[in-house]
């Protein structure tokens, strides 16, 4: 049986529809983090993983007119956190604008909403255009600091949670859960306001089934679309203090293709990443970056990898003008538990525990 919390939170059956205020998606206290983006009409959409809406409200509901912007047939994943408390992620399938209700259980005058997306850019949108309340409290200002993680489908949660459909079942992203992935559980650990820049499959010169287009070329987009005329990503909208780059699994792929794959080649490897260094720094001159190894690969090929992330370290800070010094992480083991060889949700949890030991050094 589905609690009724759920049908609340799916569709408002059953819920007295009571008149409130309308708050466009523009009012200054509902606070947007991750990628998101705000069109013409004033509607912001989430875009990246783990972005969100967070607000607090008075009265005994609220509710979030919202509708999944998905291609074709396709739907995303959102899941609520109620007064701290995270409610099970929910598959978006409204095509249109729609209003959600959300009803705390928990007693006091004011609740605080979180709102998220779990699936990833390529999964398409999910727009919002208001809140209804009776009224909205002040968020407090905050002084965190900021960090952003650049990666594949490892950084967006894919294939970790197979808690509602099996691996071997449903679509490709129907167990995406960029809530619970290794970056937001470090960033919630250490206070910081975060950022998810992933797209899986992709890589640092090639991918994991094709050669382009790589991370350098999605990157300025705030869909992380290779499509020049799609939005660009306003960089002043987030400037993180930490960089966190976790990319290099996909340029190790076999690939899928008729014809055998040329092997790993460090030559091409290593200056493309210098460049998207030079990138990252341009943007963020003072940001503090982190590259990574990656907890998919076997210990051969991460070894070559080390090997190439050192080298990459060498010539970025002899190369690249006024860049801080490189850090280097390295997680120590493969995880695999997921689907389709993917760290499962608890791993995700076990690659934040050994990422927060290695800030809380640096930080």
């Amino acid at each position: 049986m589905v609690p009724l919390l759920l049908l609340v939170l799916v569709s408002g059956i059953g819920c007295k529809k009571e008149k409130m205020t309308l708050f466009p998606a523009s009012d200054p206290h509902l606070a947007w983090h991750g990628r998101t983006w705000e069109d013409n009409t004033g509607y912001r959409y989430l875009i990246g993983s783990a972005s969100s809406l967070q607000f607090k409200f008075y009265g005994n509901q609220c509710r979030i007119w919202m509708q999944n912007a998905a291609p074709g047939s396709d739907y995303n994943y959102i899941s609520l956190v109620i007064d701290g408390e995270r409610q099970p992620r929910t598959a978006l399938r409204l095509d249109s604008l729609s209003p959600v209700d959300v009803i705390p259980t928990s007693p006091g005058p004011i609740h605080t909403i979180e709102l998220y997306k779990e699936t990833e850019a390529v999964n398409g949108a999910v727009i919002i255009s208001q809140v209804e309340a009776d009224s909205l409290g002040i968020s407090p200002e905050t002084s965190q600091k900021r960090i952003e993680f650049i990666g594949n489908s490892i950084t967006a949660g894919m294939s970790s949670d197979a808690s509602g459909i099996p691996c071997d079942a449903g679509t490709w992203y129907d167990q995406h859960n960029a809530y619970d992935a290794y970056g937001p559980r470090v960033a919630r650990a250490l206070d910081m306001e975060y950022m998810l820049s992933a797209f899986s499959g992709i890589g640092i010169y090639r991918n994991s089934q094709g050669d382009s287009p790589v991370m350098r070329d999605i990157y300025p987009s705030a869909f992380l679309s290779p499509n020049p005329n799609s939005p660009r990503w306003d960089f002043n909208q987030f400037t993180p203090d930490i960089v966190s780059i976790c990319l290099g699994t996909n340029d190790f792929s076999d690939g899928s293709g008729p014809s055998p794959r040329a092997p790993f080649d460090p030559l091409q490897f290593i200056p493309a990443y210098v460049d998207f260094i030079n990138t990252i720094h341009g943007h963020y001159p003072d940001a503090l970056i982190i590259i990574t190894n990656t907890p998919m690969l076997d210990r051969q090929k991460n070894i070559i990898l080390l090997d190439c992330l050192q080298k990459i370290k060498i010539q970025a800070e002899a190369t690249i003008t006024g860049l801080k010094p490189i850090y280097i992480f390295s997680f120590s083991n493969e995880y695999h538990g997921g689907c389709m060889g993917h760290p499962g949700v608890e791993e995700q949890g076990k690659m934040a525990e050994e990422m927060v030991l290695f800030l809380s050094g640096i930080k």
